[in-house]
Formats: C-alpha cells, sequence, structure tokens
C-alpha cells in the first residue's frame, strides 16, 4: 500500500461487513468519493484476499489490460490502420503507470474498461448495418449498463456520448436525429 491506499482500502470501515456494502452505495460520506462500483470492487477483493495488496495490484493490471484489447477491438472495428500498434502503446505507455500500480487510482482503470466497453458494444449497435441503427438490442442494452458502470466509477465518463457523437459523424460524414435521440 503507497499514499493514500490506507485511507480506501486499509483502514476502510466499509469494506469489513456486508452492511458496508450497502453504505457504499447509499450513504454519501460512507467513503473519500462516491465511486460506488470502485469501493465494491475493493469490497469483493477484500473478501477475496484481505489485506494482502498483491490482489489489488493484480486487478488493475488486468483492468488495464482489458481496457487496451478494447480499445484494440473498437479501433479494428473503425477499421482505423495500426489498431494494433495503437493498443499496444497505450498499454505500454508510461502515463498509464500511476493508474496501474497505486490501488487508489483503481477508479482510472475501472472507469476505463467500462468505458471502452461500453464504447464498444454501442459502436457494435451502432455501425453493425451501415446507415441506420439497426444493430442488436442486446448491445444497445449493454452499452447503457456500461456506461451506467463508468458514471458510477468515476464522473468524467459522463463524455462517452459526446465521443461516440464525433466518432459516428467521423464514419459517416453527418450525424442523424436518431443516433443523438438513441445517445441521450
Amino acid at each position: 500500500f503507497i499514499w493514500d491506499d490506507d485511507d480506501y482500502v486499509e483502514h476502510n470501515p466499509t469494506l469489513r461487513t456486508v452492511s458496508g456494502l450497502a453504505q457504499i452505495w447509499f450513504q454519501l460520506g460512507a467513503t473519500r468519493q462516491y465511486y460506488p462500483m470502485v469501493h465494491t470492487s475493493y469490497w469483493i477483493e477484500y473478501r477475496l484476499w484481505g489485506l494482502d495488496p498483491t490482489g489489488f495490484h493484480v486487478v488493475n493490471v488486468l483492468l488495464h489490460a482489458l481496457s487496451a484489447m478494447l480499445l484494440w477491438r473498437i479501433l479494428t472495428l473503425l477499421a482505423v490502420p495500426g489498431a494494433w500498434a495503437a493498443a499496444a502503446i497505450f498499454a505500454l505507455h508510461p502515463v498509464h503507470v500511476e493508474s496501474v500500480a497505486w490501488i487508489t487510482e483503481r477508479k482510472n482503470v475501472l472507469s476505463g474498461a467500462f468505458y471502452l466497453g461500453a464504447m464498444w458494444a454501442y459502436l457494435r449497435y451502432a455501425l453493425q448495418k451501415g446507415e441506420e441503427l439497426t444493430g442488436s438490442r442486446g448491445h444497445y442494452l449493454a452499452a447503457l449498463a456500461l456506461f451506467g458502470a463508468a458514471l458510477f466509477s468515476k464522473t468524467v465518463t459522463c463524455s462517452l456520448p459526446a465521443a461516440l457523437l464525433l466518432v459516428l459523424w467521423w464514419k459517416r460524414g453527418r450525424i442523424v436525429r436518431q443516433e443523438v435521440l438513441a445517445l441521450v
């Protein structure tokens, strides 16, 4: 544990009991920041390996690896040349070291995985049949659920609908009303 990992994990009373999980979600101020998905992940991990920091670090690495794979899938779906290389650079770039190595920064790797998962699911929905939004309803619902999870991990993920509109505009040269309504 380093820096303020003690407040978020080591000395966090909400991780110790089943009622702590309810506090994480429904009692404002029970945790230092209201990121219930992040603290729920800590709560689950506390049950799996207690206060051994190794498990927490491994989960951060796995979440970051998942994000890199999702980025590769998104760029491939968008037919971006060099998608694999871009995802590899993302995975290995030193700017991510703090988020991956610092347990408290779980909010970055968790929200990133949910954000990219939501983007991938939505683009599968929106680009599946070309011009019209005729993709699988399951992809749309998955995107919605993953976006909600991203928001409960870190609020900056509220930028996803705008980012998706920009991507759709880039791919099609225009944005249709149906796409705006689907993202609202």
